[in-house]
């Protein structure tokens, strides 16, 4: 597609396949806009971001956006490894069918967010803000959960094995078959030893 000029609002515009790989986005805002397919891993994000928006099987492999937003966006079937999505904020968000490991939101704030079928393996949420966020059926082991504070959080059918930061739990809910699953973490996050049966 044409160069994108920076502070450049792209409107209303379906794009198949585009080709963004590397490219700097300085201030551009999606709005309104529908990507189906195509490339913007390594692209970098500065300000802008996307708003009332559909990606659709677009790769964002090692993207690195900063003071970006995602607001009332869609991502279905996205490549999302190695993101980084810095100082941001993401509301009225819904992931799906995403493979997102070693994704990082630091300093990111995220409201009414929800992750569905994603692999957020080694996921990076340190000092992050998570507000009405909702995660399903996600893929979350080893995620580093140093300094994130969350409200209204639930996990419903995630694994916390190797989570670091897991203490800070407070204000996530879990079902209670969750809870027993993941017993063994969080009995290791408060300190709690196991004795041996005998």
């Amino acid at each position: 597609m044409a160069e994108l000029r920076p502070d450049e609002r792209v409107r209303q515009r379906r794009l198949v396949e585009p080709d963004l790989a590397g490219v700097r986005l300085a201030g551009v805002d999606f709005v309104e806009a529908h990507l189906e397919g195509g490339d913007l891993s390594e692209a970098r994000i500065d300000r802008g971001g996307f708003a009332d928006a559909l990606l659709e099987r677009v790769n964002l492999a090692n993207l690195r956006a900063r003071a970006a937003s995602l607001h009332r966006v869609e991502l279905r079937g996205c490549r999302m490894t190695g993101l980084q999505w810095a100082e941001g904020t993401w509301r009225d968000v819904l992931v799906t069918d995403a493979r997102a490991d070693l994704c990082a939101l630091r300093y990111t704030t995220l409201h009414g967010v929800t992750f569905r079928d994603c692999v957020l393996t080694e996921a990076d949420l340190v000092e992050a803000r998570l507000r009405e966020v909702r995660l399903e059926r996600c893929s979350l082991e080893r995620a580093d959960l140093r300094g994130a504070r969350f409200e209204r959080v639930e996990l419903c059918g995630c694994r916390l094995d190797g989570w670091r930061g897991v203490e800070r739990l407070d204000g996530v809910a879990m079902p209670w078959p969750d809870v027993v699953q993941n017993a063994g973490a969080l009995a290791s996050a408060l300190g709690v030893r196991l004795l041996d049966s005998d």
